[in-house]
């Protein structure tokens, strides 16, 4: 190959242009290489549609007319010899372009009023595929193509397929940097929705904590109402038979009818009537005291350290009430001397969760000669074992697991919610760093186990 070629298919190949995507300025730069390198005045790039049956003019560049752009289209159907010619995707060096048999169908639409003589088109391949050509047309007297010439001209054909390579690099680039804008941006979007999806599921959460709590101060505040009721009557009524006798014996002073032995007997009468009063009197303070204390620690989470087995009795005297109005004992049994440094209203809120729970759901269709719930804690080690079983029909196997699943209930008909368990199941986990398990059989009753270290708050 003539040095002049080779320098040129250096300077090309060389040159940035080929390779920074920029497909128009490496067509242009290739056309005008061409022309440079063949000493022609007209040449262009064509290319093939997706079928192949037509050919596009991507460039043509004709410094004697001064044009540097035409939008033409050949048909594999206006001319089948040429299309045959490319077809067997080897460079086509028409000599004589007027009688060649594959330029020859150009002669009287294009290549005579152009005044071309002889044509020389060598094959783009892209990836392997022909994709077009590179068209050199020689205008005036005919020419013979030189092999050097062919070869020059098919290195700056792969040379364009090179380019089309780096436009397609170019654009996957961009479409990358697009896609992780766009990646980034929904992923913004999407974390913000899960932002605000988790602000509202803690709220609802919150929300059904404290529906929960008010349900188990419910079923505290119907108990004690008519607990309290009982004893606050027989109060009230032996305050009254004493305001009678102090009456009668007050006339009988009066009168100067008191005798030794009436006086005696009314002191007696007093005194019983009194003592009475104030029992009762004492066990409504304390029933009071307790569901204070008991109400109070549920809307609390501060965190303490308490003596167990003196603040379970006061967190179960206030349901007592609930469960004797179903026939149901409550047996407590908890170890003395437990203390234990957590929240106070939680273990309130657990112990009245299970006991309530019990009561609800336990004893329908069972036929024990006595429905009773036991409450039982000991201390294992380092660890604190807090048991609430009753001897209730029963949960089969199958629906272990379903007991502590939010919303699970059998008792919608009852307006239970399904959530006390769950609820109490978070609490004992995260909020006290316990575990809970539960053992139960249909006609065995059922037994739940809270397990808890003995500094468990957090």
């Amino acid at each position: 190959m003539k040095e002049a070629l080779e320098l040129i298919l250096l300077s090309v190949g060389q040159s940035p242009d080929i390779d920074n995507g920029e497909l128009s300025v490496a067509t242009e730069l290739i056309i005008n290489s061409v022309c440079k390198g063949l000493n022609i005045t007209r040449a262009g790039i064509w290319l093939y549609d997706d079928t192949q049956s037509s050919i596009r003019c991507k460039l043509l560049i004709d410094k004697g007319n001064n044009l540097d752009d035409e939008s033409l289209v050949l048909s594999r159907t206006d001319f089948p010899q040429y299309f045959a010619a490319l077809d067997a995707e080897r460079s086509i060096a028409a000599h004589d372009a007027l009688t060649h048999p594959a330029t020859i169908e150009f002669a009287e639409v294009y290549l005579s009023p152009l005044n071309i003589s002889s044509m020389l088109d060598v094959p783009i391949r892209h990836r392997g595929k022909m994709i077009g050509i590179i068209c050199c047309e020689h205008q005036g007297e005919g020419r013979t193509w030189h092999d050097d010439e062919i070869v020059f001209a098919a290195t700056l054909a792969d040379l364009y397929g090179r380019a089309v390579s780096a436009k397609e690099r170019s654009d996957y680039e961009a479409q990358l940097v697009e896609a992780n804008h766009t990646l980034e941006q929904k992923v913004l979007e999407r974390t913000a929705e899960l932002e605000a999806t988790l602000k509202t599921l803690e709220g609802a959460q919150e929300k059904l904590v404290e529906s929960e709590k008010m349900a188990a101060l419910g079923n505290l505040v119907a108990g004690i109402a008519h607990e309290v009721n009982t004893p606050l009557g027989i109060a009230l009524t032996s305050v009254s038979s004493c305001k009678e006798e102090l009456q009668t014996i007050y006339q009988d002073f009066e009168n100067e009818e008191l005798s030794e032995d009436g006086f005696k007997e009314f002191n007696e009468v007093c005194t019983e009537g009194l003592n009475l009063a104030e029992s009762n009197l004492l066990r409504a303070a304390k029933l009071v005291q307790d569901f204070k204390r008991t109400s109070a620690d549920q809307t609390s989470l501060e965190i303490e350290e308490f003596v167990l087995d003196e603040y379970i009795h006061s967190v179960c005297n206030p349901l007592k009430p609930m469960l004797k109005k179903e026939q149901i004992a409550l047996d407590i049994d908890v170890a003395p001397d437990i203390t234990i440094t957590a929240c106070p209203g939680i273990v309130a809120q657990l112990l009245t969760n299970l006991i309530s729970n019990a009561q609800r759901h336990a004893f329908s269709d069972t036929n024990n000669e006595v429905n009773k719930v036991s409450v039982k804690c000991v201390k294992q080690n380092d660890m604190i074992e807090l048991n609430v079983t009753d001897n209730g029909k029963g949960i089969p196997d199958s629906l272990h697991k379903k007991v502590f699943e939010p919303f699970y209930t059998t008792a919608r008909d009852k307006g239970g919610t399904g959530l006390g368990m769950n609820i109490l199941y978070n609490l004992v986990t995260q909020k006290l760093n316990g575990t809970i398990d539960l053992a139960s059989a249909p006609g065995e009753g059922t037994s739940v186990t809270i397990t808890l270290p003995m500094v468990s708050g957090k």
